[in-house]
Parts: C-alpha cells; sequence; structure tokens
C-alpha cells in the first residue's frame, strides 16, 4: 500500500498554461490484458466490510475526504490525495458523515477477486 499526498506532489507549470502534478510513476511488475475505471460513491455514513484483492492492484484517487482502514491501520484521506493497494492489502472505507466520490482503477480487471475478511 502506498498513500500519495497531493498537497506533497511538485506542480510543473507547462508552457502552454496548464499545469501539472505528476502523483506517482511505479512499475507494477505485472501483465494485463485488461483494465477498468470506476467512479464510485459512498453515500454518507457508509462503511465498507474489509476486503482483499487476491490478484489485482486498485489505484484510488479521491475526490472527496474520506477514512479508510488499511492492513489495519486507519487513515485520513484528504480531496485529491490517491492509495494504491496491492494484491493481499485488506482495506476498507471507514465511517464518515460525508459522501464520498473516487476514482478507481484496477489492474487487472479480474471477476471474483475479491476477498471478504471478518
Amino acid at each position: 500500500m502506498k498513500l500519495i499526498r497531493y498537497v506533497e506532489s511538485k506542480m510543473q507549470t507547462r508552457p502552454d498554461g496548464r499545469t501539472v502534478r505528476k502523483m506517482i510513476n511505479k512499475e507494477l511488475g505485472v501483465n494485463f490484458s485488461n483494465i477498468q475505471f470506476l467512479y464510485v460513491v459512498h453515500p454518507e455514513r457508509f462503511m465498507e466490510k474489509l476486503h482483499s484483492h487476491e490478484r489485482s492492484y486498485e489505484i484510488l484517487y479521491f475526490l472527496d475526504k474520506a477514512k479508510y482502514k488499511i492492513n489495519g491501520k486507519d487513515y485520513d484521506i484528504d480531496e485529491k490525495d490517491m492509495i494504491i493497494l496491492e494484491p493481499g492489502d485488506i482495506h476498507g472505507a471507514i465511517f464518515i458523515e460525508n459522501q464520498v466520490r473516487i476514482l478507481v482503477v484496477q489492474v487487472p480487471a479480474i471477476t471474483e477477486d475479491k476477498k471478504i475478511h471478518e
């Protein structure tokens, strides 16, 4: 698991006026034939069961503040932060008052890859 804080990323200004932040460049070491992009909305006061993915990576980009439990540790996530979850990382959303919007990328997208942890 890796947490990438938006406020810690370096902003570059391009000659045409665009700004770019390189959040991370990471070699995953896997070959994949498919990728899945999800737009996820957790309703207010949502709590997710802890789970992991056995063979896929998940990249979560947060559009709102959130709270997550990952591998037994609680994290306060800020808007624009990103988390990279590796296969086997146990994670889930923790109760928070606000709605949470997340852009999720799964690599590779594997049906039936989710394992619930009680």
